[in-house]
């Protein structure tokens, strides 16, 4: 676990737990009471009103030509809402900036993750509402000042988790 990374701050924001697992952020696995009935779960998945490509998968990823793909579900019977990022492995690149914003807060906040073809960030217990992401892949490093060399943006994801 060794370092520390701004999506802890966020998490810290959100009031969620987050850890790193094999360079992944990831939150500790949401407990549902064993009485919840079945029928009361639902899950919801992110779409692009923008437009973008449908990569498919489950859920969709959705990418521009020379962005990363990024993909959300909202999982109500584990409670967790989950991020799906990545396609570039490329040295040129060194984090993936994931950028969200959530219910009853105003302003875009960032992640800055680990970079890697096939990379999922999970929140637990995450607040109900309009969630919105985008993910880029950016050189240099995660604390360095000034402007960064990065991708454009995926397309922005939107999310109403229930």
């Amino acid at each position: 676990m060794g370092r520390s990374f701004p999506v802890v701050a966020a998490a810290a924001a959100l009031l969620v737990p987050v850890v790193f697992v094999g360079g992944t952020a990831t939150a500790a696995r949401a407990r549902v009471p064993v009485s919840a009935p079945a029928g009361q779960c639902a899950s919801e998945d992110a779409y692009a009103p923008g437009g973008g490509t449908d990569l498919g998968g489950t859920p969709k990823r959705f990418t521009y030509a020379g962005t990363p793909y990024a993909g959300a579900r909202f999982d109500g019977c584990a409670n967790t809402l989950r991020v799906y990022y990545g396609g570039y492995s490329s040295p040129h690149y060194s984090y993936y900036e994931v950028r969200y914003t959530y219910p009853s807060q105003l302003g875009w906040y960032s992640w800055q993750l680990r970079m890697g073809e096939y990379r999922v960030a999970t929140v637990d217990a995450p607040a109900r509402g309009d969630w919105n992401f985008k993910v880029r892949a950016c050189a240099g490093a995660i604390d360095e000042a000034g402007p960064k060399s990065c991708t454009g943006w995926s397309p922005q994801l939107f999310l109403h988790a229930v």
